[in-house]
């Protein structure tokens, strides 16, 4: 099949093109309490095309783009009809023109993984046994399970000069908590892995269940007011997310983003910690980590921003030839360095520590974040009691020259950094 579009696409009035051919084998599962309910598996593959078309109009030079799939089982003349239609779109696509350099075909590893050494099939026994290792309370656990792991295989070529392919593999696991008292509560979580860590697994599990548990006792929130606020889990990701998107050259591009290159995005005072931020395409266990991106660009480990200060924009080829700034490639893994104070010495004053949210939001155009509390803690410096209810509503870019950065790491969803953070004067509507 890819040599049939080739041959097409070369026989057309296209300026470049670019094929990516993806094949996934999955497996899925799907529990009730302990109980498997279904399961599952597919042979899926796709061929994704791209065409650039240049031209000019009133003197100004354009190179348009449209994007579609080819099914496997389309016969040629099916093909050839598709592709002309999706040239003739690109003539009105006004993208300003951008170069697309000549790239080297790359000769890539796979991604190193356990699940290679065995079939899918094998592996869903053992990803059950990890996630239900620690459900053994009476009055909660695991109420419901997906069980989603996924081999794939992605080839990218383009009349630019790539040709390159790999291995990778990806998991999920998404399941709801329950916590019975006088009413019962639910809490959900979404695990994705690369590599088989039980450990991971059941850990995450272990603290869920606890946190159900916090979550079904708590029958008060704090008062409204400014508190100092810890926050942990998955909003840690979410707030510090900020610089990395208000770094990504199309962002910057498109006035999304106002960052500057030798910009200090903290201010000139800053009196918590700096933002340290790297990518890096080879994160242990993500999967978002891939060896070349889908414009065929090999992905290299990247310092962004050292010691608060922008070192550079990152992104695809397309932004970056715009900004003049050399392409790095769509790199998900981020990486934030840890700060020098413990989520210990963090507790040692009265905070409010929240975990999870009902609805959290970043707006990395605005800075604003915040959203409806579900669980979290309130120490008055004597006494700390489970709190739910109320919101949370901030702007990283009025917190950022005080923001501290936990001593202890995470390593979950493509994120490396802080297991908390702590920021002062934060607003929380309550009671």
């Amino acid at each position: 099949m890819i040599n049939k579009i080739k041959s097409i696409l070369e026989d057309e009035d296209v300026n470049e093109y670019k094929i990516i051919e993806t094949r996934t084998s999955s497996e899925e599962l799907f529990l009730i309490k302990k109980d498997v309910d279904m399961t599952r598996s597919k042979d899926v593959q796709h061929f994704e095309v791209t065409v650039y078309k240049d031209f000019e109009e009133d003197g100004l030079k354009y190179r348009g783009s449209s994007s579609f799939n080819i099914e496997p089982t389309m016969i040629e003349d099916e093909i050839k009809k598709l592709i002309e239609d999706n040239i003739f779109a690109a003539g009105f696509v006004k993208n300003e023109y951008y170069n697309i350099p000549k790239i080297n075909s790359d000769e890539l590893e796979n991604t190193d993984s356990k699940f290679s050494q065995n079939e899918l099939s094998d592996w869903m026994p053992k990803l059950i046994e990890a996630l239900y290792k620690n459900d053994n309370e009476e009055k909660g656990g695991i109420n419901s399970a997906e069980i989603f792991l996924n081999k794939n295989y992605k080839r990218i070529i383009t009349s630019y000069g790539v040709d390159s392919s790999y291995e990778k593999y990806d998991g999920m696991i998404e399941f709801i908590t329950t916590w019975k008292e006088a009413e019962e509560v639910e809490l959900y979580k979404m695990l994705t892995f690369s590599d088989y860590d039980p450990e991971y697994i059941s850990n995450s599990v272990k603290e869920m269940i606890f946190l159900a548990k916090e979550r079904a006792n708590a029958k008060e929130t704090v008062k409204s007011g400014k508190y100092k606020v810890i926050l942990r889990g998955a909003p840690v990701k979410e707030v510090l997310s900020y610089y990395v998107d208000n770094s990504r050259a199309a962002n910057v591009y498109n006035k999304v983003s106002t960052f500057e290159l030798g910009q200090l995005i903290q201010g000139e005072e800053v009196k918590g910690d700096l933002i340290n931020l790297t990518l890096d395409p080879s994160i242990r266990n993500s999967v978002y980590s891939v060896p070349i991106d889908d414009d065929g660009l090999a992905l290299h480990k990247i310092c962004i921003i050292k010691n608060g200060k922008l070192q550079r924009y990152h992104g695809d080829l397309r932004h970056s030839y715009y900004l003049s700034t050399e392409a790095t490639g769509n790199i998900e893994n981020f990486v934030i360095e840890p700060g020098s104070k413990s989520i210990e010495d963090m507790k040692k004053e009265p905070y409010v520590e929240l975990v999870a949210f009902s609805d959290f939001q970043m707006d990395s155009t605005t800075g604003n974040f915040g959203g409806e509390i579900r669980l979290g803690w309130y120490f008055d410096g004597k006494v700390t009691i489970p709190i739910t209810g109320g919101s949370l509503n901030a702007n990283i870019g009025k917190l950022q020259d005080n923001i501290l950065l936990s001593a202890e790491i995470e390593n979950e969803n493509g994120f490396v950094g802080p297991k908390a953070i702590e920021l002062h004067d934060v607003v929380i509507a309550g009671k």
